[in-house]
C-alpha cells in the first residue's frame, strides 16, 4: 500500500516547482500521482467519468481536495 502522506508530500513538491498551477503540466503532474496512487490502494479503481471534460481550474480543485485530507 501507498501511503497517502507520500503522495502528498509529492503533490507538495510539484506545488513549489511549478509556476503556473494551472497549467497543463502541473495537472498532469498531480493527476499522475493521485491516479497512481489510487489504481494501487484500491485495485480496479477508474477516474471520474468527467474527469476530461473538466476545466483545470475544476481539477485542480478536486485534486487539492485530496492532498488536504
Amino acid at each position: 500500500m501507498i501511503d497517502m502522506g507520500i503522495m502528498k508530500a509529492f503533490m507538495s513538491l510539484g506545488d513549489i516547482t511549478q509556476k503556473d498551477k494551472l497549467s497543463d503540466e502541473a495537472i498532469a503532474y498531480k493527476e499522475k500521482i493521485v491516479f497512481s496512487t489510487m489504481k494501487f490502494n484500491i485495485p480496479g479503481w477508474q477516474q471520474p467519468n468527467d474527469w476530461n471534460s473538466l476545466t483545470n481550474k475544476k481539477k485542480l480543485e478536486r485534486l487539492d481536495k485530496l492532498q488536504s485530507v
